[in-house]
């Protein structure tokens, strides 16, 4: 399938909200809005942090304005914060508290999200045509992943426990094991994982089983656990809370015990934890409803995440919109390398004049990450930003992605489009050629598509 993403510029920070209008014209607009449906906005709110951290306010803002002009007849903008903030006190039952006590719904208030939201609903009198709220105001359905491909099915759960017992010499990996708090009595199906009870599928919001169409409003990060956060790693938002402990506590389950005992995976761009698969598996139950994908990426964060930097926001001025969630990640990740390796306050150019002994400090600060054996280059939070040779498409996120076919398959289906030289939003000549060259670099690895159906 071919796909669109559209990057435009915009120097003034008073007039994302055009760019934003016009990079979603770009992809096509919104031409599979009909009137009278339901648009469900999720934007990037992992926790209550201003944006960059979580996502843009105006971007927000202005996909709602959008989504009123074509005459929607509702909007939720919806999201589920991390669990480390929504299953404390009275939300660790997996209950809705009710909309003045829900986490999520004050993280909404306190990002700004919710006012520039709100300004727009008064000024085009539709406060009843606008919902502001949780995946956990209207509950989760179980969805269960039937084929053998999936790492979110109930025999790949089984096979990962069973393979962590055997390598935890004796030890029990039930013991590290948290389960899924809110499914009850969760206790047999989860230290037995020969059970014929053992936990298996994921549950999904019923909101978004009720919205025809969904925008998924992302931000773009380097992330301490899954090295980057961009349009498809923005799904872990509509977990359940305690799903997303399973899942991390999973993976880490798997992984860490394999790496002490020295056997971890000799794939050459599969090594990474099956967390960065499972992130493009969240999207399979709800992929059809998925229409577009859009980012203020004026600002992005070049090291740590999701809510902590050790530096500076780096400043692009650039604003993306994407057909799918694949396009929208390559692209993504052109910018973050832009910025990384050549904006003025990206990485290198705050790294300069590098002092003595610079690099032997960067390694040595990273020292867990596997370095390419180029000297010069300056890494952030993963050595892949930095690497000439990768390509975005083997991220192994994107290439699950096509792998299931939630988008372009390749370079050859990607059009990347910019508003003309000279017209408002034109992109620089430096970084137009810079997003060009990176996006469609071809990959270097070859896809492994599922055997039998995951929905």
């Amino acid at each position: 399938m071919t796909s669109t993403a559209a990057v435009a510029e915009n120097a003034d920070q008073n007039g994302i909200g055009g760019a934003i209008r016009r990079v979603v014209e770009l992809t096509g607009g919104m031409d599979w809005l009909e009137a009278g449906q339901t648009v469900v906005i999720k934007p990037a709110l992992n926790s209550a942090g201003q944006f960059p951290f979580t996502a843009s306010p105006v971007a927000c803002a202005e996909l709602v304005r959008m989504c009123l002009e074509r005459g929607a007849a509702m909007v939720f903008v919806a999201d589920e914060m991390g669990f480390e903030h929504t299953m404390l006190k009275h939300w660790k039952t997996g209950k809705y508290a009710g909309y003045d006590k829900d986490r999520t719904v004050q993280a909404f208030r306190e990002t700004g999200i919710a006012d520039a939201v709100n300004q727009v609903a008064d000024e085009l009198d539709a406060r009843d045509r606008i919902h502001i709220t949780t995946f956990r105001e209207h509950g989760w359905r179980k969805h269960e992943f039937t084929g053998q491909g999936s790492t979110l099915s109930r025999a790949w759960v089984r096979k990962q426990l069973k393979q962590a017992d055997e390598l935890s010499s004796g030890r029990k990996a039930r013991r590290a094991y948290i389960p899924r708090l809110f499914d009850g009595r969760y206790v047999p199906q989860l230290v037995a994982p020969r059970s014929r009870r053992a936990v298996s599928g994921l549950w999904v919001p019923i909101l978004l089983d009720k919205a025809d169409h969904i925008i998924n409003v992302f931000r773009i990060s380097t992330h301490v656990w899954s090295q980057f956060t961009m349009a498809i790693k923005n799904w872990i938002g509509i977990m359940r809370p305690d799903d997303r402990v399973w899942m991390h506590q999973l993976n880490y389950l798997r992984n860490n015990r394999h790496i002490v005992n020295g056997l971890g995976h000799d794939h050459p761009i599969r090594s990474e934890p099956p967390y960065h698969e499972q992130l493009a598996d969240l999207h399979l139950p709800h992929a059809e409803k998925e229409r577009l994908c859009v980012a203020d990426a004026t600002q992005i964060i070049l090291t740590g995440g999701p809510d902590q930097t050790d530096r500076p926001f780096c400043q692009t001025n650039l604003v993306l919109a994407a057909s799918d969630i694949i396009a929208a990640d390559v692209v993504s990740l052109a910018i973050l390398r832009y910025g990384t390796l050549k904006a003025p306050d990206g990485l290198l150019g705050q790294a300069e004049p590098q002092p003595a002994g610079w690099l032997e400090a960067v390694r040595s600060k990273y020292k867990d990450l596997r370095w390419p054996e180029e000297e010069h280059i300056f890494r952030g939070t993963d050595s892949k930003l930095c690497d000439p040779e990768f390509s975005n498409w083997d991220w192994v996120a994107i290439q699950r992605a096509r792998e299931l076919g939630l988008g372009a398959a390749g370079p050859d289906d990607l059009r990347l489009v910019f508003p003309e030289e000279g017209a408002p939003f034109e992109v620089s000549r430096e970084k137009r050629a810079w997003i060009t060259e990176d996006a469609l670099r071809p990959p270097q690895y070859g896809l492994n598509p599922p055997t039998g159906p995951m929905k």
